[in-house]
């Protein structure tokens, strides 16, 4: 048997050299990834106060428990393009604002000048779409709400 040296392989020729460097450039290009997909995706500033917010809030309950004091209740529906709103007891009001809040788009929101053509009865225009609106009805003393889809006849009560 013949005793040979083998020479020694150069560096770049060792496989485990290579599986040692894959793993931290494998992170430092995911890191890079997660960095862009996070710049491109970022979530718009906040520019509301969430204390004015919080006062809002405290304010819209005051209103729901006016309402709920009166024993107010009500019930909306929709003939063509004409809204109406009855409310038991009948309020003072000779108009009324009604907030619908359209599910998924903003631009789709509709605010409606209801007004009193009978005792309780309320009136008003306005164009909606086939979806299931959140609904606000309110003066500057009590505030009622409700889910409603414009096809059909929704009750709205205080503190829903």
């Amino acid at each position: 048997m013949t005793n040979r040296t083998m020479a020694p392989r150069p560096w770049y020729r060792e496989p485990w050299l290579w599986f040692l460097i894959a793993l931290p450039g494998s992170m430092v290009v995911i890191s890079a990834i997660t960095v862009w997909v996070a710049v491109q995706n970022a979530d718009p500033v906040v520019t509301d106060h969430a204390y004015s917010k919080g006062l809002k809030a405290g304010f819209q309950i005051d209103k729901e428990l006016r309402a709920q004091q009166m024993g107010l209740e009500g019930q909306i529906s929709r003939v063509g393009d004409t809204i109406t709103l009855q409310l038991d007891p009948p309020p003072p009001e000779a108009s009324i604002t009604l907030h619908l809040r359209h599910p998924y788009l903003p631009s789709g929101d509709r605010t409606v000048l209801m007004r009193r053509v009978a005792p309780g009865r309320y009136v008003g225009r306005g164009a909606t779409a086939p979806v299931r609106y959140t609904v606000a009805v309110y003066s500057a003393q009590w505030r009622l709400s409700g889910v409603w889809e414009p096809g059909a006849a929704a009750p709205v009560v205080p503190g829903v």
